[in-house]
């Protein structure tokens, strides 16, 4: 996984003025084919703050767009969060297994069951100049709708297509979330 400062250390060029514009969206290949989509935000809110809105993944059906449930529970020292995004035809329903690490401020999950098979999510909050923050989240989406599935073509259109969305829709939901409870 590529997080943000990783990133933005590999390029030539100061990044912090495209990222005050909106998300860049990173779309990585693996010989040749989608690998995984990462959504990095500039968020004008302090990282341990940013941190509890991620984490609180049970209030996401409250601010993120098509969210129909979210709902989590510890298993262990992980939790599973139960999800069901409202989509053409039969909605989306899968839980994630999370494994939260609070020192680096990162979540790490995998698909646990449901639609999604195969799937896997990653959060990271890094800070940023001026007490903001920078959210990674990265995502490599599969085995979703068979509508979908039936549409995809060689340059997998559809399958960069849901993850691009599904990763700029959440990081903006957070962003919006964390700025407004300054």
């Amino acid at each position: 996984m590529l997080t943000a400062l990783t990133f933005l250390a590999m390029s030539q060029v100061d990044m912090t003025p495209a990222l005050e514009k909106g998300p860049l969206v990173l779309v990585e290949e693996t010989k040749g084919k989608f690998a995984t989509c990462s959504s990095i935000v500039l968020i004008d809110a302090s990282p341990e703050s940013v941190w509890e809105v991620v984490k609180a993944q049970e209030k996401f059906k409250d601010f993120v767009p098509k969210v129909l449930t979210s709902e989590m529970k510890p298993q262990g020292t992980d939790y599973e969060v139960h999800f069901v995004i409202d989509v053409p035809g039969p909605d989306t329903d899968y839980a994630i297994r999370y494994t939260i690490d609070d020192a680096t401020k990162t979540m790490s999950g995998a698909w646990a069951k449901g639609d999604l098979k195969g799937s896997r999510w990653t959060w990271k909050i890094e800070p940023a100049p001026n007490g903001k923050t920078l959210l990674t989240h990265t995502l490599a989406l599969k085995n979703f709708s068979g509508i979908a599935q039936s549409l995809e073509d060689d340059n997998q259109t559809i399958t960069v297509g849901v993850n691009v969305s599904a990763a700029l829709a959440v990081t903006k939901a957070v962003k919006k979330r964390a700025e407004s409870a300054k």
